[in-house]
């Protein structure tokens, strides 16, 4: 080949990976900006429609009746994402990427899904749409572990989150302050939580107010966790995430963060004080929110009055019933002094009913038909969890067939759901409650995948935490190592944070808490993935200024010592000094 001819191919070649570059950068910006709009929209979805729909008092028929496009647009947001993600990680040749345990064990927790829905004759339609609700949320994951993404792009997408979360953040306490009319002027005509006295902001329930807030809380705990000082205006800011989050009065949100909290207390050494003084704060204020409202101190006692109740009296306790007095005998003269009744037969004087008989029936002779002792309320979840324990042995491994049992996907199917006799003679008894769906997502993932899914399930959380907790454990075995990233800290804390919760709500297949972790899991991914590069920049650097051996005899004059730690960020620095930028792609000062 021809010099010349050399010379146009080099410069084609230039120009297609130049292009190339330039289609790779678009497609991690249009990422970023597609989870953004996502992430607002998941945060207004409900309030917008119940703006858009009618004025019922019944929360259910505003949702049903209100217009469906707030929905729609969020299933094309996520559906544009998995494209834009299939077609990043094409033009980049990325599969590398998503070899990971993680991976694996995800493809593995999807098999069994199906198969869970094969042997229990779920529709090809029905799984598909089950396995959507699952692992929407993941598609933000995979974008962007896929995503090149850089710290300003970053920057940005957490300023507009974090511009949503100050709005809820405001409104919350404007409602914990002023009460019904602040929830009227926003649209709201369902009053049961103004009447409970928990605030909402824009979501539709207290709870996803808490899943937001917790997250964002948890988010500072991170940041202060890896700060050698806090300014003081944080830590206000902190307190008054921490009042909104107390105001929602969100049970298993306070509970997933003071957990997490000293998770990462533990796991970053030398950040106890700063995490668990932010942990006092929250526990204050929830504290302080219970003592000044009635309403609220009510709340947590007839909660814990039902939890109490439910174990006292167990699901199924409530068909129970007395047994009927034997049938009389004939009278027989009594010596005097007798009593008029023993044990076990009937007088024909009509006694004076105790207080330890009142629960028995009375009547003639022959006994009344038997009848239902009667039972408290009870906590609703616990009714749950205590049935479920009685019908999975019926079908421990697969469960019942994803898209069959208590989530949105099985009410939208069949609004009956409950009623199917694989789960019983009578189906399974929603005691009443009127939520569509079974209120545990540890419980609904259970019945419907079974065992096999449920361990499934805990071995892909594993394999999506091990290397977060990877990175934690280096810096605590490294005495002069540099502090974690923030992002990973927050990682970790996030999805301890919703495991925990996904006992008392749906959680992973939530309209909202799904998107919000896995953003946050994805940004500690990237995270890690560079922390990674960067210290292969540093051995890479350190290697290229040692000499090069071009003769055997130059081997005598080649220092072959190994590099202390210290000798080798060094190198590092003035490597970046000599090129003039950093790794991160910004120029040197």
């Amino acid at each position: 080949m021809s010099a010349a001819a050399s010379a146009r191919h080099a410069a084609g070649s230039a120009a297609d990976g130049s292009r190339s570059r330039g289609l790779s950068h678009l497609l991690s910006v249009a990422i970023v900006v597609v989870v953004g709009i996502l992430l607002v929209h998941v945060l207004v979805e409900t309030w917008a429609q119940v703006l858009s729909g009618p004025t019922s008092a019944d929360p259910r028929a505003n949702l049903e009746n209100a217009a469906q496009w707030p929905k729609q647009l969020k299933t094309l947001l996520y559906l544009g994402l998995a494209g834009l993600t299939v077609v990043k990680v094409v033009v980049d040749r990325l599969w590398h990427r998503f070899r990971t345990g993680a991976d694996l064990a995800l493809l593995v927790l999807g098999l069994v899904m199906v198969l869970a829905g094969l042997v229990n004759d779920s529709s090809t339609s029905l799984m598909g749409q089950a396995l959507f609700v699952y692992f929407r949320g993941v598609l933000v994951f995979y974008a962007l572990r896929a995503a090149d993404l850089e710290p300003g792009l970053v920057r940005r997408l957490l300023l507009v989150v974090a511009a949503v979360v100050g709005v809820n953040v405001l409104l919350a306490l404007v409602q914990m302050l002023v009460g019904a009319p602040a929830y009227r002027m926003l649209g709201w005509v369902d009053m049961t939580w103004a009447e409970q006295s928990r605030a909402q902001g824009l979501q539709p329930h207290p709870n996803h107010l808490g899943h937001l807030l917790g997250l964002a809380l948890l988010g500072f705990i991170a940041w202060v966790a890896v700060q050698p000082r806090v300014r003081l205006a944080w830590w206000a800011v902190a307190a008054v995430v921490a009042l909104a989050l107390s105001a929602s009065q969100s049970r298993e949100s306070l509970l997933g963060v003071l957990v997490a909290g000293v998770l990462i207390a533990i796991l970053v050494r030398g950040s106890a004080r700063r995490v668990l003084t932010v942990c006092l704060i929250l526990s204050l204020c929830t504290a302080a929110q219970i003592a000044a409202r009635p309403d609220n101190r009510a709340e947590w006692e007839r909660r814990l009055d039902n939890a109490f109740s439910g174990f006292l009296h167990p699901a199924g306790s409530e068909h129970r019933t007395e047994p009927a007095p034997p049938a009389a005998e004939p009278a027989s003269p009594r010596p005097a002094g007798s009593p008029a009744a023993t044990p076990g037969r009937t007088s024909t004087a009509k006694p004076k009913p105790s207080a330890t008989a009142t629960a028995r029936p009375s009547g003639p002779a022959a006994g009344p038909a038997p009848s239902p002792s009667p039972a408290p309320v009870r906590e609703i979840r616990v009714l749950y969890l205590q049935q479920a324990a009685d019908i999975l042995p019926r079908q421990p491994l697969l469960g019942f067939g994803i898209g069959q049992f208590g989530g949105v996907v099985a009410e939208k199917n069949n609004p009956n759901w409950h009623e199917n006799p694989k789960f019983g003679p009578k189906g399974f008894n929603r005691y009443g409650f009127q939520a569509v769906q079974v209120d545990s997502f540890w419980l609904h993932l259970t019945m419907e995948a079974g065992v096999l899914g449920l361990i499934a399930f805990l071995v892909w959380l594993f394999f999506v935490l091990r290397p977060l907790l990877a990175a934690l454990g280096r810096q605590r075995r490294q005495r002069n190592a540099p502090p974690p990233s923030a992002a990973v800290v927050w990682g970790v804390g996030a999805l301890v944070f919703a495991a925990l919760v996904a006992f008392l709500s749906p959680a992973f297949e939530d309209p909202l808490l799904p998107a919000l972790l896995w953003t946050v899991v994805g940004l500690a991914w990237w995270a890690c993935r560079r922390s990674r590069e960067k210290e292969a920049s540093i051995y890479t650097a350190a290697t290229e200024m040692l000499p090069v051996v071009r003769r055997p005899s130059d081997t005598s004059e080649v220092n072959t010592h190994i590099l202390a730690t210290d000798e080798i960020l060094a190198l590092a620095r003035r490597s970046r000094r000599a090129g003039g930028n950093r790794p991160d792609g910004g120029s040197a000062r």
